[in-house]
């Protein structure tokens, strides 16, 4: 695999991962917080959290 290949990979994941942070901080386990980002994007405020509760 390329270096710069690489390097764009793991900020893809450090990205991902502090999004994620965010919705399992909303009260989401850890494999509902990565889902979320992909299906919700980042929670705003207090919207309803249907990643967390269904």
């Amino acid at each position: 695999m390329p270096k710069g290949l690489r390097w764009v990979l793991v900020v893809l994941v450090l990205i991902w991962s502090l999004f994620a942070y965010q919705w399992y901080d909303k009260g989401c386990d850890i494999a509902e917080a990565y889902t979320a980002v992909l299906k919700y994007g980042v929670p705003e405020g207090l919207e309803p959290l249907p990643a967390c509760y269904g």
